[in-house]
């Protein structure tokens, strides 16, 4: 399975590809050895984040974010010649590529990204509140509000 990772030791980005029964990735940067958990996932599915152990994982569309970027740029670049119609031609080159695309499976804890997983039922769409609680911690208690 293909996945894209950042190491926690020198905080580079990298690709690298998880076979079954691997036991530890290397970073290409620094050389670091992450642990890769040996349960809860195969080659086709993730229902443990192999790297972290957290359980909760979300799904997106597998798009490269530089080409969605340089699709806009494009398009409000060309408006001045186009009359607008260049916004039109790459919101149109940008839907067929989000409907031709395949799912990818990500981490809330850890933003690891599983390229070749589909994603399983009960992992949905990202959630901006399970982000901040399974990421940051972050909790919503009434004990711990400031009084007014």
């Amino acid at each position: 399975m293909r996945i894209r990772t950042q190491c926690r030791r020198c905080g580079l980005p990298w690709k690298g590809r998880l076979e079954t029964g691997a036991r530890e990735l290397r970073c290409p940067g620094c050389g670091d050895l992450r642990a890769v958990a040996g349960e809860g996932w195969s080659e086709d599915r993730v229902e443990v984040c192999p790297l972290c152990g957290c359980r909760h994982l979300y799904r997106q569309r597998d798009i490269d974010r530089a080409l969605g970027c340089g699709l806009v740029v494009l398009g409000a670049a060309l408006v001045p010649w186009t009359f607008g119609l260049s916004l039109i031609a790459c919101g149109l080159a940008d839907l067929w590529l989000y409907r031709r695309l395949r799912l990818a499976v990500v981490c809330y804890r850890c933003d690891a990204v599983y390229r070749d997983a589909a994603p399983l039922p009960r992992q949905g769409d990202f959630d901006l509140l399970k982000h901040d609680v399974v990421k940051y911690g972050k909790t919503w208690n009434d004990e711990a509000a400031p009084e007014t």
